[in-house]
């Protein structure tokens, strides 16, 4: 991994904790409205990163007390936090994803399937209906091709 990846990461994994903060102190109902509210902190965002920060951090509207909408997140800190754990573990022991059918088979330095198995099934990532890790390879039952796929994409991005 480049230096310039670390920092991008580092860069994100504040952006993201910025946003679970202020999603918290605030109603926020928009993802223009957020990409303000982050401009104004400093961070140098456009609606396309908002929109995927929204996503990664499984951020839900909801209706709030007065009527309107707001993003909000079940178990702030603990998405947080397992998100930001399986980026620094995935990035660092996974050695090859791929997918046939419904099933993702993750390659990973030996000892490191456990705990990067840990992380996924913390992950609550749709379309998985089960784990199984050995030593230094992860299987994922998923529920259709078309969800092996995505995911597939999905955690190469991370990598």
């Amino acid at each position: 991994m480049k230096i310039t990846d670390k920092v991008n990461e580092n860069i994100k994994a504040g952006r993201q904790a910025a946003i679970l903060d202020l999603i918290e102190r605030e109603h926020v109902s928009t993802q223009n409205e957020m990409m303000d509210k982050l401009v104004a902190m400093g961070y140098n965002v456009t609606q396309a990163t908002v929109s995927r920060d929204i996503r990664e951090l499984r951020l839900v509207k909801t209706v709030a007390e007065t009527g309107g909408y707001r993003y909000t997140a079940s178990h702030e800190k603990q998405v947080h936090q397992a998100l930001l754990k399986f980026r620094s573990i995935f990035s660092t022991s996974v050695v090859k994803i791929d997918y046939a059918n419904n099933i993702v088979v993750i390659n990973c330095h030996n000892g490191m399937a456990q705990a990067i198995c840990e992380c996924v099934d913390k992950m609550d990532y749709e379309g998985l209906l089960g784990t199984v890790a050995g030593d230094n390879t992860i299987m994922m039952v998923m529920r259709s091709e078309e969800a092996a796929r995505h995911i597939t994409e999905e955690l190469l991005s991370i990598r």
